[in-house]
């Protein structure tokens, strides 16, 4: 009786664990895999001195959870070939508490479900002018610290410098249940002076690169009618 009363305690207390953000062993979570810098993409591969841009999971499916929140780990390395010496969550750290860590979470955005991602359009209408919006990467690298809030920072990244990233899937009470494996390392540029630092997207805030196509009501009607008159025209 005493030992199934310790087993109940432990269980308890491991399971409160979970539910707080404690600590997760990385070889407990499930492995989801993502390709961060597809070979297709121009922009996905582009890297300045500051930052670089990853791709991002346009849906997440798992047999044992529903995917909820995407967090973001950022890891900053001594050469290309070292790997992050991280064993669980806790020793990811938020560089608001500790400015020095090597390897933090900078960042955290939503999860789309791949039956909702099938259907997902963002448009929006206005000053009579159709807006398509579509997330294309994360850019890792996009906030000064003290010009932001929140749990963690998506700071600008060193010069000259090897990192590797590491997305983390929350479900719905914010547990983490899964992760995918180290990018491969990436070297940001080396700045030789001030004019030469990037300022491409510089000051996106949490990250997310967007490709806004405006499209005027005006050239749609025009499209129209050029439609109308070939139809018109085979007719006769």
């Amino acid at each position: 009786m005493h030992i199934d009363r310790m087993r109940l305690i432990l269980l308890l207390c491991l399971a409160g664990s979970f539910k707080l953000g404690w600590t997760v062993p990385l070889e407990n979570l499930e492995k989801i895999t993502l390709d961060f810098f597809p070979n297709n993409s121009m922009l996905l591969t582009t890297y300045m001195s500051t930052y670089f841009i990853v791709n991002v999971p346009k849906c997440v499916s798992s047999s044992t959870f529903s995917p909820a929140t995407v967090r973001l780990a950022v890891a900053k390395l001594p050469d290309a070939s070292t790997l992050p010496g991280v064993s669980d969550t806790d020793e990811i750290l938020s560089v608001r508490k500790t400015p020095e860590a090597n390897t933090y979470f900078a960042g955290e955005f939503k999860s789309a479900s791949c039956r909702v991602a099938r259907d997902l359009l963002v448009m929006d209408m206005g000053d009579s002018q159709y807006e398509l919006i579509t997330v294309i990467g994360y850019q890792v690298g996009a906030e000064f610290c003290r010009q932001t809030k929140g749990p963690f920072c998506n700071q600008v990244l060193k010069p000259s410098t090897f990192y590797r990233v590491n997305f983390f899937f929350l479900d719905d009470k914010a547990v983490i249940r899964a992760h995918t494996d180290w990018s491969t390392a990436i070297q940001t540029r080396n700045v030789t002076n001030h004019e030469s630092a990037d300022v491409m997207y510089e000051g996106r805030a949490g990250g997310m690169i967007v490709i806004t196509i405006l499209v005027s009501v005006g050239g749609a009607v025009l499209l129209i009618a050029l439609i109308v008159a070939v139809v018109l025209s085979n007719k006769k």
